[in-house]
């Protein structure tokens, strides 16, 4: 090439003239392409090379092919790897079309713009001229660079959102999921049917062994119960032969004052000897003196272990008595003062205490006025009957003993100032709150009878809590008898028993 456009310019110089401009244009254009960064600088700013992109079009769809397939080759020329795969056509599989995407979109090109750098560095008089123009020309083909990649991202994407074979791809991929995704539930539809009919089926089994079952144990029964009817019918046949035969030998009784106890003895004998008994009785019926004898050897040995068992039942009997006289004597000996004591003792010695128990009788017995022998057994027996027997709230059964002891000491007083002639306002005072406590008291312990308590329970119902604070107040009036105080502690203390009686069940 160079050669003959060396001669084509001499023809030309020797009818013209000569031509300078024309060997330095060949020149340099020698120098430029004879390298191959050269060739690819001038081939990078073709300016035959078409850089437009199709767009996304409905016309660019349904010509796919033959729209992006030239472009694409045409660009497949800056790639930097030789083996670039094209768009190819419609029977492509999903393979080459993924392969083909993934080249194409990490796609990397030589293509460059140092040919049109605007800046000569040549031309510049000193060096840091030429660097800051080095600077420039650099940034210049980085923007350009960019601005290739973008076009080339941008012609991938265009090409992704019109290929055919794409939208066929997901809706195939769309479908077989669909379709694994309705096996799947066919799967596990028939897996719930299996465990259903295996279920039933085990169900169906169950309950026919369950009606096997009671067939047997109704016919086991049925045979039981006929044994026992056969037995009992011969049982009542032998025990008529062996009554017949005592009462036609008059009970065996010498005179017809025993014969009341005879016969009581014979019923008694009777329901207690075993068939076989009563048959070897029957078998020698015929002979009397061996009948006699045997009859009065099996009422002899019946009538000694009835005999020796209510005795042992009287024993028993006792011995239970005497035990629970014991306990009702170990109680019994705890005064109101004590039990004020022990109370206080178990307050001080809670649970945990080294020795519990042992510590709370010596406490008992160093501070109690009236007993002195408490024992740790005592101890727990009471405590034991205080909470189940005689109530689960001690606080309340203390303050009652508790005043009846200052009521009894009041009256004392009372008494013993009378006796010596004279009373002061303190006592005079103190008389006054005794009987008004003791009133207050009484009127307290005042049972309830069955009207008021029949008039309590119609106004809890005719008054329910949606009335407010004038609730009890006309619960009150409406039973008259009662204050409002009175009805309320009443309510609590049937709430309380009804909670006690649920929490034993």
């Amino acid at each position: 090439w160079y050669q003959r456009r060396v001669r084509e310019a001499v023809v030309s110089t020797q009818s013209t003239g000569v031509d300078e401009e024309a060997f330095t244009c060949i020149q340099k254009a020698y120098e430029q392409l004879c390298l191959i960064d050269g060739k690819r600088a001038y081939d990078s700013v073709d300016p035959m090379f078409d850089n437009d992109v199709p767009n996304v079009t409905e016309h660019n769809k349904q010509n796919f092919y033959k729209v992006f397939g030239p472009v694409i080759e045409k660009n497949a020329q800056w790639s930097m790897n030789k083996n670039v795969p094209m768009l190819g056509s419609e029977s492509e599989n999903i393979d080459h079309v993924n392969d083909f995407y993934n080249f194409w979109y990490d796609f990397k090109s030589w293509r460059e713009y140092s040919y049109l750098d605007e800046e000569e560095r040549d031309k510049a008089e000193h060096k840091e001229e030429r660097r800051y123009l080095d600077k420039l020309n650099k940034q210049e083909r980085t923007r350009r660079k960019k601005e290739e990649m973008t076009r080339i991202r941008l012609l991938v994407d265009n090409c992704y959102a019109c290929d055919p074979r794409i939208k066929a791809f997901n809706e195939d991929r769309k479908k077989r999921k669909i379709e694994a995704k309705l096996a799947k539930q066919e799967a596990y539809r028939q897996e719930q049917e299996a465990l259903r009919l295996q279920k039933e089926e085990e169900e169906r089994l169950r309950q026919e062994e369950e009606q096997k079952r009671q067939q047997e144990e109704k016919e086991k029964a049925d045979a039981e119960k006929k044994e026992r009817q056969k037995q009992n019918k011969l049982l009542k046949a032998e025990r008529k032969k062996v009554r017949d035969c005592v009462k036609n030998n008059k009970y065996f009784c010498k005179g017809d004052d025993n014969v009341v106890k005879a016969m009581e003895n014979m019923e008694v004998l009777l329901q207690g000897l075993a068939i076989d008994d009563l048959k070897k009785l029957n078998s020698v019926n015929k002979n009397l003196n061996e009948f006699s004898k045997l009859y009065q050897s099996y009422m002899t040995t019946h009538l000694e272990a009835l005999e020796t068992k209510t005795k042992e039942n009287l024993i028993k009997a006792k011995q239970s008595q005497e035990q629970h006289k014991d306990q009702s004597i170990s109680a019994d000996k705890f005064t109101p003062q004590d039990i004020a004591l022990l109370v206080k003792a178990v307050k001080i010695y809670p649970p945990g205490t080294v020795n519990r128990w042992n510590t709370i009788a010596d406490y008992l017995n160093q501070h109690s006025a009236v007993c002195k022998n408490y024992v740790n057994k005592d101890i727990i027996q009471k405590v034991k009957n205080l909470q189940s027997r005689e109530g689960d709230d001690l606080k309340s059964k203390v303050n009652e003993q508790a005043f009846d002891h200052f009521e009894k000491s009041q009256k004392q007083r009372i008494n013993e100032v009378v006796a010596g002639g004279g009373i002061s306002s303190k006592d005079t005072m103190n008389s006054a709150l005794l009987e008004n406590g003791a009133s207050k008291e009484k009127k307290k312990k005042l049972p309830w009878s069955a009207e008021e308590q029949k008039l309590l329970e119609e106004g809890l119902k005719k008054f329910p809590q949606s009335v407010g604070p004038e609730r009890w107040d006309k619960i009150a009036e409406l039973v008259g008898s009662r204050t409002k105080k009175d009805c309320m502690r009443r309510y609590k203390d049937l709430v309380e028993q009804i909670k006690a009686k649920k929490a034993k069940q």
